[in-house]
């Protein structure tokens, strides 16, 4: 019995490494960061999650592991998993903002609603091409790829041994650039069929004055909106899919870049 209970005392520490490895990306993760998932929900995940994943990675774990070293390397810990969830969220809310642009571009943006993925109001359009991509997400098995990404991390980064540097601040401008195109390239399609729209209905009104543009063109510009969105929803799979390989990708590649500055250090 005392020798189990010292066995316990040794991998107490090491799991809670894990185990904050994994706070970072449930805090920070599209859809389990929701505020409408229970907090009870949330926190069940991540421990099971935690549990499951420390017989993997137990053995990277250093021999001598003090109090000190939990505390200060567990922040480190939650940065690796947050890096990963912030940079999902940021392609999730890529997606959403085009929506952003295209409902008030429409009009309908008066027509607020709540997101509870995430926990903000938005449009309509916004909210749904977020429905679109976490059901792309979830079809093309990016969650199961989310926590892959988050196990390679350990052969990648082992338990305290990341540091700070400027890499991650790149990391972080290449996702907003990347967000950024994201949202311009979804808004796009229906973009430009409101600006042929409202051309359109300029040369309309020069031409036939008595008819009152203010009351028809709103009408036009939502449904115009409405059918070339669909229209673009319906043919973005493979955008979709871009999206979150993508984001997915440069997370690797960080982490990948940061283990290679890691022991070209240690050399």
């Amino acid at each position: 019995m005392p020798w189990q209970m010292l066995d316990i005392s040794l991998l107490l520490p090491a799991f809670a490494l894990v185990l904050f490895r994994m706070v970072g990306l449930g805090m920070t993760a599209p859809m389990i960061s929701s505020a409408s998932v229970p907090t009870r929900i949330r926190g069940a995940f991540i421990l099971a999650m935690s549990f499951m994943i420390f017989p993997l990675v137990a053995k990277q774990a250093p021999a001598e592991i003090t109090l000190s070293m939990v505390v200060v390397g567990g922040l480190f810990e939650l940065m690796i998993g947050a890096t990963i969830g912030i940079g999902l969220s940021l392609i999730f809310t890529s997606v959403e903002v085009g929506g952003l642009l295209v409902g008030q571009q429409a009009g309908v943006a008066l027509g607020r609603v709540y997101n509870p993925l995430q926990g903000v109001d938005t449009t309509i359009t916004g909210q749904l091409y977020s429905i679109v991509l976490t059901l792309s997400f979830f079809i093309v098995g990016g969650h199961r790829e989310m926590i892959r990404s988050l196990l390679d991390t350990f052969e990648l980064i082992p338990m305290l041994s990341l540091g700070l540097n400027e890499s991650v601040v790149v990391l972080m401008a290449e996702l907003l650039t990347a967000a950024f195109t994201i949202a311009v390239r979804l808004a796009a399609p229906v973009l430009i069929a409101l600006l042929m729209t409202t051309l359109a209905m300029g040369f309309l009104s020069r031409t036939m004055p008595q008819l009152n543009i203010l009351s028809v063109g709103f009408q036009i510009r939502i449904i115009t909106a409405i059918g070339i969105a669909a229209l673009a929803i319906a043919s973005a799979d493979d955008l979709m899919l871009d999206v979150i390989w993508g984001g997915l990708d440069l997370i690797n590649e960080y982490f990948v870049e940061n283990a290679v500055m890691r022991q070209a250090g240690a050399t």
